[in-house]
């Protein structure tokens, strides 16, 4: 990461410093952080990729699309927009912020609370007959937010910043996409935009987000017209496909990485440009080609299961 901007308002120092100053004990304040590393959980990545393979492998796949494309769209779009305000972290910018969890990079927007309001309130409006998914999408990105701040791993402003980019792409899936006639028109201009950020990005974040989104729209386009897989009502299976999937993406990950990360110096820019690739090609393989085992896998697994039971 190169270099940033620090600026921020008296008032969210005074805030954040006030949020820890809550955990004065040491018994509290070991509670408070484990408390608000646990919302800040929520808002991560493997949580809505999980969340997304449970619906789309499993559950319903065209949903599950439009609950993947919010969050991927809101990754990139959120890290298109940290590379440009470069906006250095509280607890780097302020003697008065503790960093109580890891993180690096830049600061503005947040990504875990934009990926927060891309993720549950696409949930609940996909799933509208649940109204409980209604408190969900609303409560859970705002402790999320809160959590964020009180870890001094970001400014108010940040997570507000990240709330309403998320809920922007929230409503692009909801009721910008079923007016288009070709849902595709939507995934190129996404891809196009993203490639923008070749230009001047300099965080991996970047690379990762834009090879999974390559990755997931022709994924989406390879089962769309090669794979047609169809989902299932067996909860055996459901569980099954997502923990496969899962398994999946690590050693896919893993194995290329291995295969083919030597031939790219860290921190080179073609490391860069592998990494798009890597999560491109990892992401076309769960999303589309992955799929295309179900079928045959569930159909010998119910036999062999059927003999046992004779």
């Amino acid at each position: 990461m190169n270099g940033g901007f620090i600026f921020f308002w008296e008032w969210e120092e005074n805030f954040i410093a006030t949020l820890q100053s809550l955990g004065a004990s040491e018994t509290l304040g070991a509670f408070l952080v484990w408390l608000n590393n646990a919302f800040s959980f929520l808002g991560e990545e493997y949580v809505a990729v999980g969340v997304m393979g449970i619906v789309y492998w499993g559950i319903d796949k065209k949903k599950g699309e439009m609950i993947g494309l919010a969050v991927v769209a809101s990754l990139v779009g959120n890290v298109l927009l940290k590379n440009i305000v470069r906006r250095v972290r509280p607890w780097a910018s302020s003697d008065k912020v503790e960093l109580l969890r890891d993180v690096d990079g830049y600061s503005f927007p947040s990504a875990h609370s934009s990926s927060a309001t891309s993720l549950y309130p696409t949930l609940a409006a996909e799933y509208r007959k649940h109204k409980w998914l209604r408190v969900v999408a609303v409560v859970v990105p705002l402790l999320i937010a809160f959590s964020r701040c009180y870890l001094g791993a970001h400014w108010p402003t940040d997570v507000i910043a990240g709330l309403l980019m998320g809920l922007c792409f929230c409503f692009l899936v909801e009721f910008v996409m079923p007016k288009i006639k070709n849902k595709y028109i939507v995934y190129i201009a996404l891809i196009v935009i993203g490639f923008l950020g070749m230009f001047y990005c300099t965080t991996e974040d970047y690379f990762t987000n834009y090879g999974i989104l390559l990755g997931f729209a022709s994924g989406i386009f390879f089962e769309d017209k090669i794979a047609k897989f169809e989902n299932t009502k067996s909860i055996s299976f459901i569980a099954l496909r997502t923990v496969c999937g899962g398994i999946l993406f690590v050693l896919l990950n893993t194995l290329i990485k291995l295969a083919l990360g030597g031939f790219f110096p860290e921190g080179s820019f073609s490391n860069l440009i592998f990494r798009t690739v890597r999560y491109a090609v990892i992401v076309f393989c769960v999303i589309g080609v992955y799929p295309m085992v179900f079928k045959p896998a569930e159909s010998f697994l119910t036999k062999v299961f059927a003999k046992k039971g004779k």
